[in-house]
């Protein structure tokens, strides 16, 4: 079983990407596995939340791991064994290739290919006006006020990613979304051939029967989109439609950093040359609710009131240790 693993930020296509993969036989894939993250994360210092003591668990991982013969080596040998395993038991019809596609993977891209060496890297990159507006419309059903756990992808998440395509470039593909929606055939084409597999015809339309089982991914646009269209292009435009708006986007698209946006093909520039030139649509009652939403969410993702009122994190405040 070879794997591919589809590296992008979230809202970058990734979706459309994966089932337009996956209907072709050889490859097999389900919904955003994310089973590498806590596999990664449990060798770090930081970026994790426990009960049981995450900080005091990596260094005992570390001290365990240090014990092995070959140490680093022997331990992503054997999770490479694990995660193959659990691969060929969900591409149990012939497939020889398993597809993961789950967007926050651009926080280990690094250790991903050092357990998986010879697997097959495909970067999806998208403008970030593009991505954030489609945040906006798809997670926070238009408004700004739950836009909350996704800022650091847009912030951080280009440069990110753009380090892991420097060091695995000589062993990736790159694929933008414009290409994709504009020209779908030649990319197809090209990441296929770029997997040694035979292009054929009907992949770009049986893409919309493709179920990806499970509920992380894209609902919305698996239910909306039967096939591969340009229109989402332009659909920024309307989303950024207020002067809050606009000015978020902008705030946003400065903290990136510029060489990560121009590896990636894009210009920092021209893109918030475009933002300031996009004429707003006034509405008063619009704007208070677009700057009453922003307020919100500035206050909370800067104090990270989230971990203090939100449900799913009630645990913390009982029994966070680290």
């Amino acid at each position: 079983m070879n794997q591919i693993f589809i590296f992008s930020l979230p809202r970058s296509g990734s979706t459309l990407l994966q089932r337009v993969l996956m209907s072709h036989d050889k490859i097999k894939s389900v919904a955003e596995p994310w089973i590498l993250l806590p596999q990664i994360y449990s060798l770090r210092d930081e970026g994790v939340l426990s009960e049981y003591g995450s900080m005091l668990s990596s260094i005992a991982i570390k001290d365990f791991i240090n014990n092995l013969p070959l140490k680093d080596e022997d331990y992503y040998d054997s999770l490479r064994g694990f995660i193959t395993e659990l691969h060929q038991k969900i591409a149990n019809n012939g497939e020889t290739y398993f597809l993961d596609k789950t967007p926050r993977y651009y926080l280990i891209i690094e250790e991903i290919a050092k357990v998986f060496p010879n697997a097959k890297f495909i970067f999806l990159f998208r403008s970030p006006e593009q991505i954030y507006s489609s945040m906006i419309r798809t997670w926070s059903n238009n408004r700004l006020r739950p836009f909350l756990g996704s800022y650091h992808d847009l912030t951080s998440g280009f440069e990110k990613l753009s380090k892991g395509y420097t060091k695995l470039r000589d062993d990736s593909i790159v694929v933008r979304y414009e290409d994709l929606v504009l020209e779908p055939e030649r990319e197809i084409k090209k990441v296929l051939e770029f997997l040694n597999l035979d292009y054929k015809d009907e992949l770009i339309e049986a893409f919309s029967n493709q179920d990806t089982k499970g509920e992380l991914g894209d609902p919305t646009g698996v239910i909306s989109y039967k096939n591969i269209s340009s229109q989402s292009l332009m659909k920024w435009q309307n989303t950024l439609h207020t002067f809050t708006r606009k000015k978020s986007a902008l705030s946003i698209i400065n903290k990136i950093d510029e060489n990560a946006m121009t590896l990636q093909g894009y210009d920092k520039n021209e893109i918030v040359s475009k933002l300031k030139q996009l004429k707003p649509i006034f509405s008063l009652k619009n704007e208070i609710k677009d700057l009453l939403d922003y307020s919100i969410n500035s206050i909370v993702r800067r104090t990270q009131l989230l971990l203090f009122f939100g449900k799913r994190f009630k645990w913390v405040r009982k029994r966070f240790i680290s």
